[in-house]
C-alpha cells in the first residue's frame, strides 16, 4: 500500500512539474543550457562541439514547442538525447565539470517531465572519468532557474572563473 500511494505522490508530483512548466519555458530552459553548455565546450578548445550543441538545442527547442502536452513527447527525448550525447563529450576530469553536470541533470529532468521514465538510467556515451549518474535534487524548470543554479555552482568553485556568468 505504501508503494503505491508513493508511486501516487510521484506522478502527481511530476504532473503538477509538467503544468508549470509549458512548451515555451521548456524550449527557452534548453536554449539557455545549449549557449552555456557551448561556451563551457569552446573554452574547452572544441568548437565543433560549441556548434553541434548549438545545432542539437536549437531542435530541441523546436521540438519542444511542437510538443503537444498529453502526448509522447518522443521527438524532445529523442532530441534531447543528442544534446545529453554532445554533453557527454566533455570529460569528467575538466575543470567545468560542475557545470556540465549541471546541464547533464537538467536535460534529464526536463526528459522526466516531457515523458516519465523515458530518461536513460545510463548514458549511450557516458563521459569520460564519470563513473556516477548525475541526479539533481532541485533541477531548474525555467531558464532564470538554470541561471540562477549556474551562478551559484560558479560562485562555489574558483576554478570555474573563466566559466560565463549568466
Amino acid at each position: 500500500m505504501k508503494r503505491i500511494v508513493l508511486g501516487f505522490i510521484a506522478v502527481l508530483l511530476v504532473s503538477i512539474g509538467v503544468a508549470a512548466c509549458n512548451q515555451n519555458d521548456i524550449a527557452a530552459l534548453v536554449t539557455t543550457l545549449g549557449n552555456a553548455s557551448a561556451s563551457i565546450a569552446t573554452l574547452e578548445g572544441n568548437t565543433a562541439l560549441a556548434a553541434k550543441l548549438q545545432t542539437d538545442t536549437a531542435a530541441a527547442s523546436s521540438a519542444a514547442l511542437n510538443w503537444k502536452k498529453g502526448s509522447a513527447g518522443t521527438e524532445v527525448v529523442e532530441a534531447l538525447n543528442l544534446v545529453e550525447a554532445d554533453l557527454n563529450l566533455i570529460p569528467g576530469t575538466s575543470q567545468y565539470a560542475p557545470l556540465v553536470d549541471l546541464a547533464i541533470g537538467t536535460v534529464e529532468s526536463i526528459i522526466e517531465l516531457v515523458q516519465p521514465g523515458a530518461a536513460s538510467i545510463t548514458p549511450a556515451n557516458p563521459r569520460v572519468g564519470v563513473t556516477h549518474r548525475v541526479y539533481l535534487a532541485n533541477p531548474p524548470k525555467s531558464a532564470a532557474q538554470f541561471r540562477t543554479a549556474w551562478n551559484s555552482v560558479k560562485a562555489q568553485h574558483p576554478e570555474l572563473a573563466n566559466a560565463p556568468a549568466l
